[in-house]
Formats: C-alpha cells, structure tokens, sequence
C-alpha cells in the first residue's frame, strides 16, 4: 500500500496551485515603543534602535508591521527600517497636513496637503513628490511592495524597491475601480488603454 499512498500524495501536490507552494509570507519583525523622551525600534534579532524626541514633539501616530516601523510627530516623520536596524527621518513643513497614512511590511506611503511621501524599508530612506498647481488628490491603494496614487491629472506609483514615486499622466480622472493591484504590479484600466507598473522597474509603460 506504501507506493500507492506515496503516488497519490506527489499527485496532490502537482494539483496545487504554483502560488501556493512559493508564495511569499513575512510575519512582523519590529516593535515600537516610547519612553523617557525616546522612541524605541526592537528587531527580532539583537538590534535595538533609539530616535530622540525634541522638546515639545509629540507623537500622532506610530504602527509597525512587517520589517517596518512609522511614527508622525507634529514635527517630522520617522521611518524605522528594520532590516538596516536605524531610523531615518523626514522634516515636515509647518503648513503641511498630513491626510492619509498607508503601511504595508515593506513600506509606508504618506499623502500630505503639500505633497506626498513614500518609505522604503530594505532601503532606509525617504522619497517625496509634490503636488501640482489645482491637483486634487483621489483614492491611495496599496498592497506589499507597490501602491498607487490617483489626483485629477496622473497616477503616481510607488515601489519599495526601487526609484520614488513614478508619475503617468491621464487624460481623465479615473476611479479605484478603474485599477487592480496586487503585491507586485499595477494595472491602470484608462478606457481603452491599459497601463502597468512593476515594483522592479521604474518605469510605467502601456500594453499593447
């Protein structure tokens, strides 16, 4: 009987889907915490990160998830890369506001009045774009290691991987039904024609 139950167990294997068997899982690996004028990064591993905190900073939000840590203050925005195992910051203007916040394991996506911000944890770093004269902001998707932004006038991509944010322009504005995402890839569906972004390449380009 051995041989035959050995036969079937390969045979239900090979019917598994392909996705299943080499999907990618990432549980989270960082903890924040806040004491004694400091925020705290804990990795999973020996690392122990600390960011002071400047007199009369206050925290408005800090999440982690994944390999990644956030923390707004009224201040800046802190991005803690646990990979690298150090916090990198970005200085806010005064007159900006921040509207939406979006975390994933590899990265943080901010969208302020003023522009928008994208964090790379494997990278440890910051990148930003600003917003145009009349550009109004629309819906913010995103998944692992991509996401998009939608305004008035063009899809912005962000990758965790790779470049900052990558601008295709559109002639109208479209809607989140209008786009699928998964933890990789974009794809912008504008009328006839159908737009794609890789988290590996920074570049949009339109299928044929």
């Amino acid at each position: 009987m051995r041989p035959v139950i050995s036969c079937g167990l390969v045979l239900l294997l090979w019917q598994l889907p392909l996705p299943v068997l080499g999907q990618e899982f990432i549980t989270d690996q960082v903890s924040l915490s806040v004491g004694r004028g400091q925020i705290f990064g804990v990795t999973a591993g020996e690392g122990i990160a600390r960011q002071f905190l400047a007199s009369g900073e206050q925290i408005v939000m800090m999440e982690a998830k994944g390999v990644t840590g956030f923390v707004q203050t009224n201040k800046r925005l802190l991005g803690f890369s646990g990979r690298m195992q150090r916090w990198v910051e970005f200085p806010l203007s005064s007159a900006e506001q921040i509207v939406e916040i979006k975390l994933t394991p590899w990265m943080v996506v901010v969208i302020g009045s003023q522009q928008g911000y994208g964090f790379q944890s494997e990278l440890g770093r910051w990148k930003k774009e600003s917003w145009g004269a009349g550009e109004m902001l629309g819906s913010v998707q995103v998944a692992s290691h991509v996401g998009v932004v939608l305004t008035n006038r063009r899809a912005l991509a962000f990758s965790a991987s790779t470049g900052g944010f990558f601008s295709q322009d559109l002639s109208s504005p479209l809607t989140p039904e209008d786009v699928q995402i998964n933890d990789h890839i974009i794809l912008l569906h504008a009328g006839a024609r159908i737009f794609v972004f890789r988290s590996g390449l920074a570049i949009w380009a339109e299928l044929p």
